[in-house]
């Protein structure tokens, strides 16, 4: 049951602010598939700013290669956006997957960011495409990369004064792209372990490869080492075979041992070499 707590609905980003400015104990309210269930198993607070129906945070914007996507923009728009299918593929796909219709038809990007859960579906690929937040304040607005924004698990840069407004990332056409998961069922499940990557190849040589890893570390990363390596060599089974080594390598280095690696590991081994082509 939800604690008592008073509720206003913002028209507009300025009013949102005042009113986060203005309140005591206030949190934002995008989609709620986060906030409402952690308050139902006791998070209080005693006022709740709902921004989920202001039209400037609601959207997708592409100008000059950049593409902006707007907070509260729900999962189920970007899976089905024409500019986010060409130009940003294995986020339109993670968006696809995430929970289930309701959750994705309430829940927001810029919602799925501030959670910061490491096993969230967007941050992968968001990471390919070298995604910035925008973050406003009635003291003015900043923007902070996104794997900065996320400190650790669940915590993030934000004040309890900031709204994060815009989510800005690299249009990435001509890449192939995609994004896998691993979870305990196809729906209504977290993901265990999940893999993006953007690749660009001309006559069989990796000019740009990307790849982002989830849910096997505390934060999603990018093995920059590994993505170094692959940059100007031919695609072949003894190249793919040693960038998965480094991969590997890395997510052990930051994560140590853990007993879930017995069966991850090996997921994400198979899964890049037949990305990369190495099967």
């Amino acid at each position: 049951m939800l604690p008592r707590f008073s509720s206003v609905k913002a028209n507009s980003t300025e009013e949102a602010l005042s009113c986060l400015a203005a309140l005591d104990d206030a949190s934002v309210l995008a989609g709620g598939t986060d906030l409402l269930v952690r308050m139902k198993k006791g998070e209080a607070h005693r006022n709740v700013i709902d921004i989920g129906g202001v039209a400037e945070l609601i959207g997708v914007r592409e100008k000059d290669g950049a593409i902006s996507l707007g907070a509260c923009t729900t999962h189920s728009v970007l899976s089905a956006d024409p500019t986010i299918a060409t130009a940003c593929a294995s986020l339109a796909i993670a968006c696809s997957g995430v929970g289930s219709p309701q959750i994705r038809n309430m829940g927001t990007i810029g919602g799925n960011l501030v959670n910061a859960s490491p096993a969230a579906d967007s941050i992968a690929p968001l990471l390919l495409h070298n995604a910035s937040v925008t973050l406003r304040s009635t003291d003015g607005a900043r923007t902070e990369e996104l794997g900065k924004f996320i400190t650790a698990p669940y915590k993030t840069t934000i004040s309890d004064k900031e709204i994060l407004t815009s989510v800005s990332i690299e249009a990435l056409r001509g890449y192939a792209e995609g994004y896998r998961r691993v979870a305990k069922r196809a729906a209504l499940a977290i993901s265990r372990l999940s893999v993006a990557w953007a690749i660009r190849e001309e006559e069989g040589v990796f000019v740009d490869a990307r790849i982002a890893i989830g849910s096997c570390t505390p934060l999603p990363f990018r093995p920059v080492d590994a993505e170094a390596y692959l940059n100007g060599k031919v695609k072949e089974k003894r190249v793919a075979a040693e960038a998965v080594k480094m991969v590997i390598e890395a997510i052990r280095h930051i994560s140590g041992e853990r007993p879930s690696f017995v069966y991850k590991l090996p997921v994400v081994r198979d899964l890049l070499l037949s990305v990369l082509g190495g099967a």
